[in-house]
C-alpha cells in the first residue's frame, strides 16, 4: 500500500463511515520495516498481506456476538521505512507516540520484530508505568546479533533494558539468553510448558495453569502485547522468518489474549513477522483474523 493509496479503509475494507479517522476508537499502523532478518526474508511484505486478507475477515465475532469494527477502526499510511535501524526506530517511536496521545488504540502491523522497539517508546511516553508481554518463538535477549544492537533477536534485551517483559511461547534461546532469565527472574511460559497441559483442564470453564502463571508475572496494570507470530505453532503458521517446532494453537491464543485484556489494561499491541508465502493465503488470514481478534477486545474495553 503506497501513501496515495490509503483510504482509511484498508483494514477489514471497511465502509468510510466506520473507517473514520476522528472517530476511531482504535487505528491500524502498518510498518513494512526489514533490514535484520537472518533466515527466510519478506517481513516487509507482511503488513500488506495482512491488510489484503483482513478484507475477506466477517465483522461478526462468533465467540462475543458483536461486531467490534462498529466503534471505528481507521488504516493509517504506512510508515515510511528508509534509513538505517536507528532512524526507523526513532520514526516509529515519533509517530505512535503522537497517535497514542489522541487515546485511540494503536495496532501496528509489522514488519520484523524490531519495529516493536520504536512502538512500544512511542507509546511509554503516555504509559510509563509499563509491561510488555511478549509472545515469540525465540527469547530475542541477546546484546548485539551479526553485529547490531537493534537487529530483531535482540529485540527483548532492549526493551527489557527500561521496562518490565513477561514471555510467552518460547523455544529457542541461547545459553547467554537463558542465564539472563534467570538472573534477571524474566517470567517466561516455555512452549513445553503450554503443551504439557493440554487435555488438562477439568471442565470448559477452566484454563490452563500457564496462562496465570503469565498473568501474575505482570507488575503493572498497563500493558503492550508484541505478538510474534512465531510464537504460534507452525502447523498453524508456517509464514514465518523461523518456523520453530511447538507453539501456541489457535483457541488457546485467543484464551490467552482474552485473559490479558480481563485482568489487564492492553493500551497497545502489534502483529509482527509474518513472511508472506506465494500462493498460500491460510496463514495472511489467520494473522487477519488475529489483528481484529486483539483489536475487538480493545474497543470493547473502551466506554460505549
Amino acid at each position: 500500500m503506497s501513501p496515495r493509496d490509503h483510504t482509511g479503509s484498508e483494514f477489514l475494507d471497511l465502509p468510510p463511515s466506520l473507517a473514520a479517522r476522528q472517530s476511531a476508537g482504535a487505528l491500524v499502523l502498518p510498518i513494512p520495516y526489514e533490514a535484520t532478518t537472518s533466515y527466510v526474508k519478506g517481513t516487509e511484505h507482511g503488513p500488506d498481506a495482512i491488510l489484503a486478507a483482513s478484507s475477506q475477515v466477517e465483522y461478526f465475532d462468533e465467540i462475543h456476538h458483536d461486531e467490534p469494527c462498529t466503534r471505528g477502526i481507521h488504516t493509517l499510511p504506512p510508515v515510511d521505512c528508509r534509513g538505517t535501524p536507528e532512524e526507523v526506530v526513532a520514526r516509529i517511536e515519533e509517530e505512535i507516540g503522537s497517535l497514542a496521545s489522541g487515546g485511540a488504540f494503536v495496532l501496528s502491523l509489522g514488519g520484523e520484530h524490531t519495529t516493536s522497539v520504536g512502538a512500544i517508546e512511542g507509546i511509554a511516553r503516555n504509559a510509563a508505568d509499563l509491561t510488555v508481554v511478549m509472545v515469540d518463538a525465540h527469547a530475542d535477549l541477546r546484546d548485539r546479533y551479526e553485529g547490531s544492537p537493534l537487529s530483531h533477536a535482540c529485540v527483548a534485551r532492549r526493551i527489557a533494558e527500561r521496562r518490565p517483559i513477561v514471555q510467552v511461547g518460547i523455544r529457542s534461546l541461547s545459553a547467554e539468553e537463558n542465564a539472563i532469565i534467570e538472573e534477571r527472574g524474566i517470567t517466561t511460559v516455555f512452549a513445553s510448558d503450554i503443551a504439557s497441559e493440554r487435555g488438562t483442564a477439568r471442565d470448559n470453564r477452566s484454563r490452563p495453569a500457564w496462562i496465570d502463571t503469565a498473568l501474575r508475572g505482570i507488575e503493572t496494570e498497563d500493558v503492550y502485547l508484541s505478538f510474534d507470530l512465531d510464537g504460534l505453532d507452525p502447523s498453524v503458521m508456517p509464514a514465518v522468518g523461523t518456523p520453530e517446532p511447538g507453539g501456541l494453537l489457535w483457541f488457546e491464543t485467543l484464551s490467552f489474549i482474552a485473559a490479558l485484556f480481563e485482568r489487564k489494561r492492553v493500551v497497545a499491541a502489534d502483529v509482527v513477522e509474518l513472511c508472506p508465502i506465494p500462493g498460500m493465503v491460510a496463514p495472511d488470514f489467520l494473522a487477519a483474523r488475529l489483528a481484529y481478534k486483539i483489536v475487538g477486545h480493545a474497543l470493547r474495553a473502551r466506554p460505549a
